[in-house]
């Protein structure tokens, strides 16, 4: 499969070199989809964001947000945790080939589960946001502030 990563990069050290934007669209039974983003480069968190879905569905939610990837951290590789639910959709659009990945289950922690939590706390937000790591960060606990002066 196109979007799978070799064995041998099979893990949370793969983020370490090069460009990533892990994202996530959470909102099922919410009646509305947020999409996050969180961008890396050798890995350091360098950008966080969020954006409402236009999307009624999960699938076009997902869809959504990895094609808003590129459009706000260029020439990156992105992550995207629904690949198998949506590769099907996605073998459809061959550009997407080489450049969006599947993080499996081992890569996940700590950096898509914070881009899930920033999917999370920012469905509430109607306009698209810029976060950042408040002081004393853990990702155990969803330590973000918006940088948008009304959130």
């Amino acid at each position: 499969m196109p979007f799978r990563v070799a064995l041998e990069n099979r893990s949370p050290a793969v983020f370490n070199t090069g460009r990533h934007v892990l994202v996530d669209a959470s909102g099922a039974g919410q009646g509305r989809y947020c999409m996050a983003a969180v961008c890396m480069e050798n890995g350091s968190v360098m950008q966080m964001h969020s954006k409402p879905s236009e999307a009624f569905t999960s699938v076009l939610a997902e869809q959504e947000c990895i094609e808003w990837a590129s459009d706000i951290w260029p020439n990156a590789l992105v992550w995207n945790d629904c690949i198998p639910a949506i590769e099907q959709v996605l073998l459809e659009k061959p550009a997407l080939q080489g450049w969006v990945y599947w993080p499996t289950p081992r890569m996940r922690k700590p950096f898509h589960d914070l881009v899930h939590q920033l999917s999370v706390k920012a469905r509430e937000i109607a306009e698209p946001t810029q976060w950042i790591l408040s002081e004393g960060f853990s990702f155990s606990e969803c330590n973000l502030v918006s940088t948008n002066a009304t959130n």
